[in-house]
Parts: C-alpha cells; sequence; structure tokens
C-alpha cells in the first residue's frame, strides 16, 4: 500500500510544480514523523542513561556504611521518592487546573489529528505516517501522569518541550508549504487546501501552548 496519493506536486521531497517548496507527501511521510521517532529515541536514550547512573551508584554505595549508602541510594533520584509522588497536589487548585487543561489540549489535538487523517482518506490522498503522531502524544501525557514513569526517564519535562516544539515548527512548515501552493488549490474536492490550513493551523496554535504550559508546570 502506497503512503501518498494523488499528489500533483510528486512524492520526492521537492515539489515539481513548485521547486520553492516542499511535497505534501514528504511532510507527512518523513518529516512530521521524525518529530515521533526523535522524541522516543531519546526516551529510550535517558531511561538507558538512568538505569546505568542508578546500578553505577548502586554499587558504589554498597562499599560504604549503611548510613553512608542508604544516602546514596536516596540520592540517584529524587522523583522516585514516595513523598515526591502527588501529581495532583503539588500546587493546589491552579495546577490542578493547569493539569487539567494541559490534558484536555492533549485529547484536542488528538481529535485534531484525527480529523485531518480522516478527510485525508476521504479526499484519497492517503495519510502517509501521520498516525504515528498518536504514540507521540499518548507517551507525553504518559510521562507527565507518572513525573517520567516515577523519575526512570531523564529530564522527561524537556523531552516533552522538546516534542511541542519540534512538532510546531514541522506543521509550520506544513503551512507554509500550503500557503506558497495556494488557498485555492484542490477545490472541489472533498478536502481543500484552506480546510487543511485552518486544521494544521489549529494544530499549530495547541502544539504552541503545550509548549508554554510545560515550562510552567512543574512536578
Amino acid at each position: 500500500m502506497s503512503l501518498c496519493t494523488h499528489r500533483s506536486e510528486g512524492f520526492g521531497p521537492i515539489s515539481h510544480r513548485y521547486n520553492h517548496i516542499l511535497t505534501s507527501c514528504f511532510l507527512g511521510v518523513i518529516l512530521v514523523p521524525l518529530c515521533t521517532w526523535l522524541y522516543l529515541l531519546a526516551i529510550v536514550l535517558c531511561f538507558a542513561l538512568h538505569r546505568y547512573s542508578r546500578a553505577k551508584r548502586t554499587r558504589k554505595s554498597s562499599e560504604r556504611q549503611d548510613g553512608d549508602s542508604y544516602k546514596a541510594f536516596a540520592d540517584v533520584n529524587i522523583a522516585t521518592r514516595p513523598s515526591l509522588w502527588r501529581p495532583w497536589g503539588n500546587g493546589g487548585k491552579t495546577y490542578t487546573a493547569s493539569l487539567i487543561l494541559y490534558y484536555l489540549l492533549i485529547i484536542a489535538q488528538f481529535l485534531m489529528c484525527i480529523l485531518e487523517i480522516v478527510r485525508l482518506s476521504l479526499a484519497s490522498l492517503r495519510i502517509g505516517l501521520l498516525p504515528f503522531t498518536f504514540v507521540a502524544l499518548v507517551v507525553a501525557g504518559l510521562l507527565r501522569a507518572t513525573l517520567g514513569l516515577r523519575g526512570k526517564v531523564m529530564v522527561w519535562r524537556w523531552l516533552n518541550l522538546g516534542l511541542w516544539i519540534l512538532l510546531a515548527a514541522t506543521n509550520s512548515v506544513k503551512i507554509a508549504q500550503e500557503v506558497k501552493e495556494g488557498i485555492d488549490a484542490r477545490k472541489g474536492s472533498k478536502y481543500p487546501v484552506v480546510d487543511e490550513l485552518t486544521d494544521v493551523s489549529v494544530m499549530v496554535g495547541v502544539y504552541s501552548v503545550l509548549a508554554i504550559m510545560e515550562t510552567g508546570l512543574k512536578p
């Protein structure tokens, strides 16, 4: 099954019709999904580094006295302490309201991605690898809800922030491509460019708000 069909600008990175813009196929198959691939790879690396660091410190602590050993183990990652595991009570009502809004935005983005994929399918344009964005949204929400799986994923907040910024940037490239292609393109089809431009613009806005909230929502 082909990932892209009925794309008049071609299927390579550079459009055959407009040599100064990228093709929508390249954006949907390579550029936008690349954010998810990089995000997941970074999570795996951070998790592996945490395991290695913890094992190394645990070995060192075994050579010390019992009191020093406990202190070294407790300092491995402060986020793993049970007393700090209160994601819904760390900042009172304001924090709780902000956290609820954060998850609502992720759900809204999930629905916007579904809308884009369904409309692309109805227009027989194929969806490329856009569904991989769902994986990124679920994992980002899971890391926030579990505080980085209780500290096992190092710098998880920075990873989430990077994800939102990358998704906003790559979808902004899609907007630029669609504007250059012309808002009247695919007029009369089941998914005109002007409609896709509106949908992607909303998604960029949501990603931007998520990035801002990520910096303010501290564990």
